[in-house]
């Protein structure tokens, strides 16, 4: 969790606009979940949680098949955390 709180310290450093931390599953990644940074360099705040173009069921049809793992669902999903993990980065927020 130290590494994950130095890294957003340091992107909201960098970052003047929104830093958020989300995470998924990947069964082929060795510990089975991988975290990322999600950052906006400027201008208004920006809700990754609830993304402005949402993808829905018609969208995924031009993609040539129907998206198998992706949903509106698993896209906020992936910034719930726990609450350890939510204090620990609310703490570095200043």
């Amino acid at each position: 969790m130290h590494i994950i709180e130095d890294i957003v310290v340091n992107c909201r450093q960098v970052f003047k606009g929104s830093v958020n931390y989300a995470w998924t599953t990947v069964p082929t990644y060795p510990s089975g979940m991988i975290g990322f940074m999600l950052c906006s360099t400027e201008g208004p705040s920006v809700d990754f949680k609830h993304p402005v173009n949402p993808i829905d069921e018609n969208d995924s049809q031009h993609a040539g098949r129907p998206l198998k793992f992706y949903n509106f669902e698993i896209h906020s999903a992936a910034f719930c955390l726990p609450s350890f993990a939510k204090r620990a980065i609310a703490s570095k927020s200043n």
